[in-house]
C-alpha cells in the first residue's frame, strides 16, 4: 500500500516577512553572538549540516543562512537532564552567563526561559497555547522578549481521537497517558472535551516518571481501555519505544502526537512536521540578530498535519485498518 501524499502547506510566513528591521531593536553583543540552547535532553551540539541531536536541524538552518560556528556565531548549551524540574536552573544559568538569545525546542523549556528573563530574546517551539500560558500577548504581535512557532490547536485532540475511532470501529473507551507536570498546557482538558463530544470514555492515567508507565497501562486496561492515547510531553516522547512495546503487549492500538512514535512501533500519529519547525527557528534567530525585536516577529503556525501509520504494528495487533484511513496517511511504515 503506497500512501496518498497530500501537499503540506508551508508555515504562515507572509506576516512575519512584512516586518522591516527596526533600528532601535534589541542589540546583540559586538562580539560573536552567543546563542543559549536550553535543552531537555543532554546537550549535543552537532556540526553544521549534521542534523542530529535536539538542536541539529536548527543548527543546520543557521549554517544554510551563512552562520559559521566559532566565527559568526557560538553556542552555550545547558540541559535539564531529561527532567522538567531541571529547566529552571538550566535557564537561570544561561541568563547568568549571559547569552545574547535563548532557543528552546519545547513549551516547558520556553516557559522556563521566559520566567528567567524578560530582556534576553527567546525563540521557542510551543506545544501549548502561547497566549493562555502567558508566553506572548498575541500571535500576530507577541510583544515582550519572546516569539517562535506554535503547533497548538484545541481541535488537535478531537482530530486524533476521530482518526483513532475511524481506525478502530466500535471504540468506546480510550486510555490516556498524561504527565501532570504539564497540566497547565490544557492537553487533558482538550482531550476530555473532545471525548465528551465524540461520545467515548477516557481513562486518564498520570505518569510523572518512566517507572510509572507499566502501572499506568495496567490501570487503563483494567478500566476497559480499548486503545491508548498519548498526550504531548517530553518525558513521554523520550519513552516512545517503551510505550510502543507496552501497547503491543497489552494489545492497545496507539495514537500519539509525533511521528517518531510510529517509527518506534506505535500504531498511529497525527502531527506537525517537527523538523520543518525546528529548521524555521533559524529564521527567527537570524532576524533578531539583524535587529528585529522578538516581540515584532509573529508566532507562526503550521497549517497541515500528517498522519503516520505502522502497518507492522497493525499486523501484530491483528488489526486491518480501513482503506479510508490508509489513504489519508502521509507515511506508512510496512
Amino acid at each position: 500500500m503506497k500512501p496518498k501524499r497530500r501537499p503540506f502547506l508551508k508555515l504562515a510566513v507572509a506576516l512575519a516577512m512584512s516586518f522591516p528591521a527596526i533600528a532601535a531593536a534589541q542589540q546583540t553583543s559586538a562580539k560573536t553572538p552567543r546563542i543559549g540552547l536550553l535543552a531537555w535532553w543532554p546537550c549535543d551540539i552537532p556540526g553544521y549540516m549534521g542534523g542530529s541531536g535536539e538542536f541539529g536541524v536548527f543548527i543546520t538552518g543557521l549554517g544554510e543562512l551563512g552562520y559559521e560556528l566559532g566565527k559568526t556565531i557560538s553556542f552555550e548549551c545547558r540541559s535539564a537532564g531529561k527532567h522538567n524540574n531541571g529547566l529552571a536552573a538550566a535557564a537561570t544559568e544561561l541568563v547568568r552567563l549571559p547569552v545574547d538569545m535563548i532557543v528552546t525546542m519545547s513549551h516547558p523549556a520556553g516557559q522556563a526561559a521566559h520566567e528567567a528573563t524578560n530582556t534576553i530574546p527567546i525563540v521557542s517551539i510551543l506545544s501549548g497555547d502561547p497566549m493562555a500560558t502567558g508566553f506572548v500577548g498575541s500571535l500576530a504581535k507577541p510583544g515582550g522578549n519572546a516569539t517562535g512557532i506554535s503547533y497548538y490547536a484545541t481541535e488537535l485532540a478531537a482530530k486524533r481521537l476521530e482518526l483513532l475511532m475511524e481506525a478502530i470501529p466500535g471504540l468506546t473507551t480510550v486510555g490516556v497517558l498524561a504527565n501532570p507536570v504539564v497540566s497547565d498546557l490544557n492537553f487533558e482538558r482538550d482531550t476530555k472535551n473532545a471525548a465528551d463530544r465524540l461520545g467515548i470514555a477516557v481513562s486518564i492515567q498520570h505518569v510523572g516518571e518512566p517507572d510509572d508507565l507499566d502501572a499506568a497501562v495496567d490501570r487503563m486496561e483494567a478500566a476497559g481501555a480499548q486503545a491508548l492515547f498519548v498526550l504531548p510531553d517530553m518525558m513521554l516522547a523520550d519513552q516512545s519505544k517503551r510505550i510502543a512495546a507496552l501497547a503491543i503487549e497489552h494489545r492497545l492500538p496507539t495514537m500519539a502526537w509525533g511521528p517518531w512514535y510510529v517509527a518506534d512501533g506505535c500504531l498511529m500519529a497525527y502531527s506537525a512536521r517537527y523538523d520543518e519547525m525546528q529548521h524555521r527557528l533559524a529564521f527567527y534567530v537570524d532576524r533578531i540578530l539583524k535587529g528585529t525585536k522578538p516581540g515584532d516577529l509573529p508566532i507562526e503556525q503550521p497549517t497541515t498535519f500528517d498522519l503516520s501509520i505502522n502497518l507492522k504494528t497493525a499486523n501484530a495487533l491483528g488489526i486491518e485498518l480501513p482503506q479510508s484511513v490508509l489513504l489519508m496517511a502521509e507515511e506508512v511504515i510496512e
